[in-house]
């Protein structure tokens, strides 16, 4: 699974983002935490690549 790893600082909150293409489910996805935190990851799946990466902009801004 080709993976991509961000890591965002937005203020106070500073976050993980991992995102790309999952070669067995065939779709992309968005992966995000919050840096020094366990669980509670939210992840999103996209069957289009440009949801996919509208999203991702948006996120990473």
């Amino acid at each position: 699974m080709p993976k991509f790893f961000e890591n965002i600082n937005r203020n106070s909150v500073q976050l993980d983002v991992l995102h790309g293409w999952d070669v067995n489910a065939k779709e992309w996805y968005i992966d995000i935490k919050m840096t020094g935190f366990s669980g509670s990851n939210i992840r999103e799946w996209f069957s289009s690549e440009k949801n996919y990466k509208k999203t991702l902009k948006n996120i990473l801004i």
